[in-house]
């Protein structure tokens, strides 16, 4: 079957589109399921094995023991057919990168990034070994890392169900020399055991940068997993975790943790973690040096008592020397809860209040209430002040009023008695109509001459005149 972008598979549904990694066994692509409108991988066998019986069977046999497994830390199985003499598996794309991809940028990881990868892992191993199956090739470059953080175990090309058929001839060796288990290489099967000690194989790889065996061939690989002694890890490592590694690499399967379950529960308790409380803080004071100035001050502590010697006179100092130095520093002073400040601790002001009599007793009763008056005095001054305006605008009434009430009187009793008083030239020309002129008109002419006195010019005749 020949494989190239563009060629679809499974009747024109599964179409090809890019190659992503090569296989021992076959070539995985990057694939669209056209039925479903979904982005596939297509896992295909290599073309110099079409028509091999035997790696066809291990393709089936890897899409049974896929099939049979369901956990979020697997990569899930979708389908599987034959065509043209080769064989094909449509799984769950996974966007992401092998650990190994990982590795090889960062040959170091933090535990941070490594214990979670380890642990998911070994729940997924877990999930298939509860199923009845063992992968039996546990390594970086089946252990997918997707870019939201999970975990995907793939290829289970080589994996061996509980009721399956052996495959291979006795003396044979399934895996990657690299992350064989002891037993494994000696030609026993394969157990549970097994693909935890590939996993610690693993986590010696990310937290110490090498392997902990090589060699020049894979043989020589799989007899120094079975007799050399593990190497240290760096001391860089903590001490939890290079134990924890260290039991898994054990030469004796019964020495390793009993199951995935387990392992995941001792990586989880490694992860550093915050705690419910939270972190604590150091909160320090900072110190600051003591000033010379700062002493000449009232609120500073008087200085002690220094036996009577002869002081040297201290040297002049320049201007430039005096304009450098530090300025005066003084202790911050706290607020009651009456809003008054208080002194330093130690200050003379501080001994002094420290030296007047309680709050509680007369004389502090006293003291307080002498301050209570002195806070109080501004608003007392002021309310003085008003009530001294409304009572002399008060008596400005009051006197304002009986001298109107006796003018009006005094006018009117002026006008009673003496009218002329208050008109001079009433019998002048032109002047007001007093009653008593009205009068004196009744006795005159028409013309308004009185015969018995000579005319009178009137002043608009003078100004005629």
């Amino acid at each position: 079957m020949r494989t190239a972008p563009g060629v679809a598979l499974g009747g024109g549904r599964y179409r090809l589109l890019r190659r992503i990694a090569v296989g021992g066994m076959g070539e995985v692509w990057e694939a669209n399921d056209d039925a479903l409108q979904r982005p596939v991988a297509v896992k295909v066998l290599r073309a110099e094995f079409a028509g091999d019986a035997g790696f066809l069977e291990r393709f089936r046999t890897e899409a049974r023991n896929s099939a049979a497994l369901s956990h979020p830390n697997i990569a899930a199985l979708f389908d599987y057919g034959e065509q043209d003499g080769s064989a094909y598996l449509v799984m769950e794309l996974v966007v992401g990168e092998p650990l190994s991809d990982l590795l090889e940028r960062e040959p170091v990881l933090d535990l941070r990034r490594l214990l979670p990868v380890l642990a998911q892992t070994a729940r997924g191993l877990h999930a298939a070994h509860q199923a009845g199956v063992v992968h039996r090739d546990v390594k970086p470059g089946n252990i997918l890392l997707a870019r939201s953080g999970k975990v995907k175990i793939t290829d289970f090309g080589v994996s061996l169900a509980a009721d399956q058929k052996t495959m291979t001839a006795t003396g044979m060796v399934m895996g990657t020399a690299q992350y064989l288990s002891p037993e494994q290489a000696v030609g026993r099967p394969a157990t549970p055991l097994s693909d935890l000690y590939s996993l610690g194989v693993v986590a010696y790889e990310a937290l110490a940068g090498k392997r902990p065996f090589t060699g020049p061939t894979a043989v020589d690989i799989a007899v120094a997993h079975v007799n050399d002694p593990v190497p240290p890890l760096p001391t860089t490592v903590e001490r939890r975790l290079s134990a924890l590694v260290l039991r898994l690499l054990s030469k004796e399967p019964s020495e390793r943790p009993a199951s995935g379950e387990e392992l995941a529960g001792m990586l989880d308790r490694l992860m550093p973690q915050t705690p419910a409380a939270g972190v604590p803080m150091l909160v320090s004071h900072p110190q600051r040096p003591r000033d010379e100035f700062a002493r000449t001050r009232r609120d500073e502590p008087a200085p002690a008592a220094a036996p009577a010697v002869a002081a040297a006179p201290a040297p002049p100092t320049s201007r430039s020397a005096a304009r450098g130095a530090v300025p005066p520093s003084y202790p911050p002073s706290r607020r009651s809860r009456s809003g008054r400040a208080e002194p330093a601790p130690g200050t003379r002001r501080a001994v002094a209040r420290a030296a007047t009599p309680p709050s509680g007793s007369v004389l502090g009763a006293v003291r307080d209430a002498g301050e209570n008056l002195r806070r109080l005095r501004l608003p007392l001054v002021i309310l003085v002040l008003v009530l001294v305006a409304l009572l002399g605008a008060a008596l400005a009434d009051r006197v304002v009023g009986a001298d109107g009430a006796s003018g009006v009187t005094s006018t009117a009793r002026a006008t009673g008695a003496d009218a002329a008083d208050q008109y001079p030239r009433a019998d002048a020309p032109g002047a007001m109509i007093t009653a008593e002129r009205r009068a004196a008109r009744a006795t005159t002419d028409p013309a308004g001459r009185d015969p018995g006195h000579p005319p009178v010019p009137r002043s608009t005749e003078v100004k005629d005149a």
